[in-house]
């Protein structure tokens, strides 16, 4: 329990629900072992449950525990049936024992966490127990998150938070951590730790409502620095301060601005061969997409590229109208470069679009700060190759390319059938979502699968019992891989 002890810091850490403590009853000589030479687990398939009233139920479990080892199905239809009873003691003592006994199975610290919710057990005691399943799960992305929502609901707010920092660690630029975490800072009053997420949220949250929460941030910094003063903190209120001026730097954004009822569409194909695109509006390299505009109304017609943190080199900027009338046959182009920092520079630009409707440019970018392909966009997208560093500390040309081949080929043949109609499709002014339904199961299912044998002598039967319930549906800002836009 490690990782346990690190997230509490206190006393109370060390009286975790147990994953071992009581020796376990011996095994015969004939064990089989496993590829390392560790003594297998063997399971007794014709266990009954014990007299359940023979006592109290922490001792009856306690002492069954200790003398069987019970196949883990058999375990899984026993708290289903005891919880379908509502006999929610019973449940919570035969989990803890089973705990203890070094007879652990994932789904049990879950469903202890929410039984012991039902039996109005102290937050304490539960928050222990969801500080558990974090250790047991391997302490991955989505337990940490999920663990910190349920956290926060119990009001353990400090042990959410340090979870939601843990999380930050693991995956540093995905933005749910920072933008759940801030709120949480804030109420706790620590001055590091609001640091941290506004820092977050202004490098890292894109989402649809990200002006609001980088305003947000914005503040909490500009406050701290304000208190720091007011204590005669100078050097404290001078470091807050710089942390904003650094999380609002900007390597490169381009803006592009036109009159008419034209649809104009912005393409910037980065260093390393991404294109970002209102197709693929999100790259390895950290370019984001964050507007796709259409006329007539003035307010709508503009598109927004920002790279946060880039790689230096050229980038080759493609505007073309799909359809509608253009002011002029002229757009502005507007590229602003280490915005924020002292070596700021910015770019104006009339590109004036040809018979085929399409203008370029070509700016190169003197200093990126990313050295690396982007973590988030590799663990949304799916399994890439990773990117090896040259000698310079860039990332390899190979590992990103791979992720833009399926855009740029989805608008290749776009372009092509707009070419061989000879219509222009005018496009939305935004993306719209899809939403996907799914099912979230309730209650007690049984699925069972049944295999007949060659010979058509013998029919297995695969039983495998379910216990799910829905104590609450948690919200929080996603980052979209699909469209680049964040959700809810």
């Amino acid at each position: 329990m490690g990782l346990l002890s690190q997230l509490t810091g206190d006393s109370k850490a060390s009286k975790p629900v147990p994953v071992t403590s009581s020796p376990q009853p011996a095994l015969p000589a004939s064990t089989p072992r496993d590829a390392t030479g560790k003594s297998a687990p063997v399971y007794e398939a014709d266990v009954k449950i014990p007299d359940l009233s023979a006592g109290d139920p922490r001792a009856v479990w306690d002492q069954f525990f200790s003398q069987h080892r019970p196949a883990p199905h058999l375990v899984s239809g026993w708290v289903m049936k005891l919880h379908a009873d509502k006999q929610y003691k019973q449940v919570i003592a035969c989990l803890q024992s089973a705990l203890i006994h070094g007879q652990a199975q994932p789904w049990m610290y879950e469903v202890l966490a929410l039984t012991m919710e039902l039996e109005g057990a102290p937050k304490a005691d539960v928050e222990r127990v969801m500080l558990s399943l974090t250790d047991f799960g391997g302490a991955d992305y989505e337990t940490m998150m999920f663990s910190g929502a349920y956290l926060t609901r119990f009001h353990r707010t400090a042990t959410a938070l340090t979870l939601y920092q843990q999380a930050s660690r693991l995956l540093p630029e995905r933005s749910e951590p920072y933008v759940l975490g801030l709120k949480l800072a804030q109420d706790l009053k620590q001055p590091d730790a609001i640091e941290w997420a506004a820092a977050g949220v202004l490098m890292h949250s894109w989402g649809p409502d990200y002006q609001k929460q980088h305003r947000d941030a914005e503040n909490a910094l500009r406050e701290l620095a304000r208190q720091c003063r007011l204590k005669n903190d100078e050097v404290a209120a001078t470091r807050f301060e710089e942390t904003l001026k650094s999380a609002r730097s900007l390597d490169l954004s381009i803006r592009l601005d036109w009159n008419g009822a034209a649809d104009l569409d912005l393409r910037i194909e980065e260093p390393l061969g991404g294109i970002c695109s209102v197709e693929s509006p999100q790259t390895a390299t950290g370019g984001l997409f964050l507007h796709d505009g259409v006329g007539p109304d003035a307010k709508n017609s503009y598109e927004f590229y920002v790279c946060p943190r880039g790689i230096a080199g050229p980038y080759r900027i493609t505007v073309r109208n799909v359809g509608g009338t253009l002011v002029g046959d002229r757009a502005t182009l507007t590229v602003t470069m280490l915005e924020g920092t002292k070596d700021q520079s910015r770019i104006v630009r009339t590109l004036v679009l040809d018979k085929g409707g399409e203008a370029g440019l070509t700016v190169d970018l003197p200093l990126g700060r990313r050295t690396q392909p982007r973590t988030v966009t590799s663990r949304l997208t799916g399994d890439v190759p990773a990117a090896t560093a040259s000698r310079r500390g860039a990332p390899d040309r190979s590992a990103v390319q791979a992720r833009s081949q399926a855009a740029a080929a989805a608008l290749e043949a776009w372009e092509q059938e707009q070419q061989q109609t000879g219509r222009r499709v005018p496009r939305a002014g935004a993306m719209g979502y899809a939403p996907v339904i799914g099912v979230v199961g309730s209650g007690t299912t049984l699925p069972v699968q049944a295999a007949v044998s060659a010979d058509r002598r013998y029919v297995k039967i695969g039983l495998q019992p379910q216990l799910n319930e829905l104590v609450e549906v948690f919200t929080f800002t996603y980052q979209n891989a699909g469209t680049g836009q964040g959700g809810r």
